[in-house]
C-alpha cells in the first residue's frame, strides 16, 4: 500500500508493516513525507517511527519550510514539537523569506508555545527579509490574546517598541489595523511605553488612518484616545488623504459617529486628494446602506456636492459607476439638492453614459444578486431621463450612452437598450471610429474573450443585436478600418452572431482579402451547409444572389453566391450550375471572384492544391501582377504545366521543342474579364503590338478547355471532322494559340501580324461552324 495513503489514515501498524526507503528524501509534489505527516496531524508515534526509519527531519519544502515550522505553524501537540526541537540541526532555521520558528509562534500560537520557544534558547530578534518584520510587529499584526503580556515579554527582552518594518510601519500601526477585541487596552500600553503616535509609514499613513479605515466598535473610543495623545487628525497621505477620507471608504454604523467627531475636532470636508477627490466622492463610489445618513450629514455640514476630479468627475458619476440598491435613493436626495445633472467629464460622458457601461453591469463575480444589480442600473437610466438628462448627448469619441451599453453583455442590457431606444436615441450614431452601436456588441473584449465563448447559455449580445438590427441600424456601415459588424463577429468567431447577420443582409465581403480566411471560410460552410441550408440560402432574398466584394485596391466587383458554396462544398453539380449561371445570366467577374476566394490562404501549396482540385483550369485566370499568393503558388508546378502545354502543341501540329512557356500572362489574359461582360457571341478585341484584331469568343473557350476545365461546354465538333484549311489560315491559328501562351516576343519569333491580313483570315472562321473551329483547335479534349 502507497505510504503516503497510510499516513493520511494515521495507521501506525501498516506503516510498521511497509518497507521504504530511508535514504532517499521521500517527497510528493516537493513536501517532504514528515511535513505531509504533520500537516494531516497524524499521532506522535507516527512522528517518532518515522524519525527513527531515518526520515530527514531538516528536510524543506519548496518555500524553505522544515518539520518544526509546520508544526507550529499547525498547532501540533507539545510533544510533537518538543520531540522536534531534539531532532533538528537548527532551532533557528529560516524560511525561503527568512522567517523562523518563532516568527511562525508569533503568528499562529499561544502564549504559552512563544514562552517554551524563548525557554528553548530560539532567537527572538531575527528578522524575516519579508518588510523586514520582527516578532513584535508579527504579534501585532497577528495575535488578539494575551497580546498585552507577549508584548510586556518581547519588551524585557529587550525589543524597541518603535521598532520600524522596511515599511516604517510600527507595532502601533499594526494594532490599529488589526482591530482585536483588546485594541484599545493594547494601544494604552504601547502609548505608556512611549511608542510615537504621529509616525508615519512611508506612504505617510498615521495610526489614525489605520484606526479610521474600516472601523469596529472600539474604533471611535480608539481615534478619540489617539487624538487625546496628540494624533494630528489633517495628517496626509502621499495622495492627500486623510483620516476623514479613510473614515469614508466603506462606511458602517460605526463611521457617523467618528465623521462627526473628526469633523468637531475641526476636519475639512472638502479636502481633497491629489486627483481632486473629496470624501463625498469616496462615499458615493460604492455606497451602502449606512451612506445616506453620512451624506446628509455632510451636505447639512456644507460640502461641496459639484466638486469634480482631475477627470471632471462628479459624485453623480460615481454613483453611476457602481450602481447598487442604494444608488437610486441617493442620486434623487443629490438632484433635490443641486448636483448638475449634465455634468461631463473630460472624455464628455454624462451620468447616462457611466451608468450604461458600469462596470458592475459586466462583472460577472459580483457577491450580490446579479438581476438586482442590473435592475438598479436600470432604474437609474429611466430615473436620469425623467429628470432630463440630454439622451443623445456625444462623447469627445462621439459616443452615445447607446454605444456604451452594447459594451456589455448581462442579462439587462437588453432592456436598456430598448429603453434609450424608446426615448429616442439616434440609433446610427456613429463613434469616432465610424462604428455603431452593432459594431461593439459584436466585439468581444480581449480579456473576456474565453469567458464569452464558455458562457454559450449568455445570449444577452445576440438578442441585443437581434433588436438593434430590428429596428433598423446599419448593418453594413464600414468603421475607419473598413470593419463592419460581420467584420468583428467573424474576428471572434461567434457563429450565431454571423448566423443572423447573413440573414438580415450583412454584405460578407464588404472585407479586406486578409480576413478571408480559412477559419472564416469554415465558420461560412458551418453555416450554409449544402445538406441543410442549401435552398434556404438561394431562396432568402434575392439580394443575397450577388455579394459585392471590394479588394484591398478597393476595386468592387460581384460573386454569385454560389461561387462560394461550390468552394466551400466541392459540389461538382453545384459547379455545373454556377457555369450557366455565369455565361447566361449574372454575367459575373469569374476569374477575379476565384483570385478573391483563393488568396485569403497563406499556405501557398495547400493553395494550389486546394484550387486545383477544383478548378483544374487555374491558369486561365489573371492575378494582377503575378506575385500575389496565388500565382506564387501556380509556379510550384509550372514544370508540369508546361509539359501539359507542350503536349497539346504537338496534337495540334506544333514542333514541342519551338514553345517557350514565360512565367506571366499579359496581353489577353489581362483582358480576360471582358469576355464575360460583352453581349456578343463572337467578336473580342486584344491588341497586338498596338493593333486591335477581333477574335472569335469560343478561340479563347477552347483555350479554357486545355486542362479540361470548370466549363464543360460541347467544344468538339459533332462529326469529329477536320476540315482543310487553308495553310495560311491555319498557321494564323497556330500564330494565335502561340500568343496566348506568351506574354514575350523575340526578334527570331516574333509573329509578324499584319492587320488587313489576319483581318481576312479570321474572317474566314467567322463563316464556319464555331464548333469545328474549336474542334480543329483542341481535338481530343472535351
Amino acid at each position: 500500500m502507497d505510504i503516503w495513503k497510510i499516513i493520511e489514515k494515521n495507521n501506525i501498524q501498516l506503516l510498521k508493516e511497509v518497507n521504504f526507503n530511508t535514504k532517499t528524501d521521500l517527497k510528493q509534489n516537493a513536501k517532504p513525507i514528515l511535513n505531509f505527516a504533520i500537516e494531516k496531524k497524524v499521532s506522535k508515534e507516527i512522528i517518532e517511527f518515522l524519525i527513527r526509519k531515518g526520515i530527514n527531519v531538516n528536510s524543506f519544502d519548496n518555500l524553505g519550510r522544515n518539520a518544526l515550522h509546520l508544526a507550529i505553524m499547525n498547532n501540533s501537540e507539545m510533544e510533537i514539537i518538543d520531540l522536534l526541537i531534539s531532532k533538528v540541526d537548527d532551532i533557528n532555521a529560516k524560511t525561503n523569506h527568512n522567517q523562523t520558528a518563532f516568527h511562525f509562534a508569533c503568528k499562529y500560537s499561544s502564549f504559552a508555545m512563544i514562552k517554551y520557544l524563548i525557554s528553548k534558547g530560539i532567537d527572538i530578534k531575527a528578522k524575516s527579509n519579508y518588510k523586514n518584520k520582527s516578532a513584535l510587529h508579527f504579534i501585532c499584526e497577528h495575535q488578539n490574546e494575551n497580546l498585552i503580556e507577549i508584548i510586556e515579554l518581547l519588551i524585557s527582552k529587550g525589543f524597541d517598541v518603535n521598532e520600524k518594518t522596511d515599511y516604517n510601519k510600527t507595532a502601533l500601526h499594526y494594532v490599529c489595523e488589526n482591530k482585536s477585541p483588546n485594541s484599545y487596552e493594547v494601544i494604552e500600553f504601547l502609548v505608556s511605553k512611549g511608542i510615537d503616535v504621529n509616525e508615519k509609514t512611508d506612504y505617510n499613513k498615521t495610526a489614525l488612518h489605520y484606526a479610521c479605515e474600516t472601523p469596529n466598535l472600539n474604533s471611535l473610543q480608539i481615534v478619540k484616545y489617539l487624538v487625546l495623545k496628540g494624533a494630528d487628525i489633517h495628517v496626509k497621505t502621499n495622495s492627500n488623504e486623510t483620516p476623514l477620507y479613510y473614515a469614508c471608504e466603506n462606511p458602517d454604523s460605526n463611521s457617523l459617529e467618528i465623521i462627526k467627531y473628526l469633523v468637531l475636532k475641526g476636519a475639512d470636508i472638502n479636502e481633497k486628494t491629489n486627483s481632486n477627490q473629496t470624501i463625498l466622492h469616496e462615499i458615493c463610489r460604492n455606497p451602502n446602506p449606512n451612506s445616506l445618513e453620512i451624506i446628509k450629514y455632510l451636505v447639512s455640514k456644507g460640502v461641496d456636492i459639484n466638486a469634480k476630479t482631475d477627470n471632471n468627475q462628479t459624485i453623480l458619476h460615481e454613483i453611476c459607476q457602481y450602481p447598487n440598491s442604494n444608488s437610486l435613493e441617493i442620486m434623487e436626495y443629490l438632484v433635490s439638492k443641486g448636483v448638475d445633472i449634465n455634468a461631463k467629464t473630460n472624455q464628455d460622458k454624462t451620468a447616462l453614459h457611466i451608468v450604461c457601461e458600469s462596470q458592475n453591469l459586466n462583472n460577472q463575480n459580483q457577491n450580490q444578486n446579479q438581476n438586482n444589480q442590473n435592475q438598479n442600473a436600470l432604474e437609474i437610466v429611466k430615473y436620469l431621463i425623467s429628470k432630463g438628462i440630454d439622451i443623445n448627448t456625444i462623447s469627445n469619441n462621439n459616443e452615445t450612452a447607446l454605444h456604451c451599453a452594447c459594451l456589455n453583455e448581462n442579462q439587462n442590457t437588453l432592456e436598456i437598450v430598448k429603453y434609450l431606444i424608446s426615448k429616442g436615441i439616434n440609433i446610427n450614431t456613429k463613434t469616432n471610429n465610424n462604428e455603431t452601436a452593432l459594431h461593439l456588441i459584436c466585439q468581444i473584449p480581449s480579456e473576456k474573450y474565453s469567458y464569452f465563448l464558455l458562457k454559450n447559455q449568455n445570449q444577452n449580445k445576440l438578442e441585443i443585436a437581434k433588436y438593434l438590427i430590428s429596428k433598423g441600424i446599419n448593418i453594413n456601415t464600414m468603421s475607419n478600418t473598413s470593419d463592419t459588424a460581420l467584420n468583428y463577429a467573424c474576428k471572434n468567431s461567434f457563429v450565431e452572431f454571423i448566423k443572423i447577420l447573413l440573414m438580415n443582409d450583412a454584405n460578407v465581403f464588404l472585407l479586406k482579402k486578409y480576413q478571408l480566411n480559412k477559419e472564416f471560410l469554415h465558420l461560412f460552410s458551418q453555416i450554409y451547409s449544402i445538406n441543410q441550408d442549401m435552398n434556404q440560402l438561394l431562396h432568402s432574398n434575392e439580394n443575397f444572389s450577388d455579394l459585392t466584394i471590394q479588394s484591398n485596391d478597393s476595386f468592387k466587383f460581384h460573386v454569385h453566391k454560389l461561387i462560394l458554396l461550390s468552394r466551400l462544398n466541392n459540389d461538382d453539380s453545384i459547379v455545373q450550375k454556377l457555369i450557366g449561371i455565369c455565361f447566361q445570366k449574372s454575367k459575373e467577374y469569374v476569374e477575379s471572384a476565384l483570385n478573391f476566394l483563393y488568396t485569403g490562404f497563406v499556405d501557398l501549396e495547400k493553395l494550389y492544391q486546394t484550387f486545383h482540385q477544383n478548378i483544374p483550369d487555374s491558369d486561365f485566370f489573371y492575378f494582377g501582377d503575378h506575385n500575389d499568393p496565388f500565382s506564387k503558388a501556380l509556379r510550384y508546378e509550372e514544370k508540369k504545366e508546361k509539359e501539359i502545354i507542350q503536349e497539346f502543341f504537338k496534337e495540334i501540329g506544333f514542333d514541342s521543342n519551338w514553345i517557350e512557356l514565360k512565367k506571366g500572362r499579359k496581353g489577353l489574359l489581362k483582358d480576360l474579364h471582358q469576355l464575360f461582360q460583352q453581349e456578343s457571341t463572337k467578336d473580342f478585341k486584344i491588341i497586338v503590338e498596338e493593333k486591335e484584331i477581333k477574335v472569335h469568343k469560343l478561340i479563347l473557350l477552347a483555350r479554357s478547355e486545355l486542362f479540361k476545365g470548370m466549363f464543360q461546354l460541347n467544344i468538339s465538333d459533332s462529326s469529329n471532322q477536320v476540315h482543310n484549311y487553308s495553310e495560311k489560315s491555319f498557321e494564323t491559328i497556330k500564330q494565335f494559340i502561340y500568343f496566348l501562351y506568351h506574354d514575350e516576343f523575340n526578334e527570331e519569333k516574333r509573329i509578324n501580324l499584319k492587320m488587313k491580313e489576319e483581318m481576312n483570315d479570321l474572317q474566314d472562321f467567322y463563316q464556319l461552324n464555331p464548333n469545328s473551329i474549336i474542334g480543329l483547335i483542341s481535338k481530343d479534349f472535351k
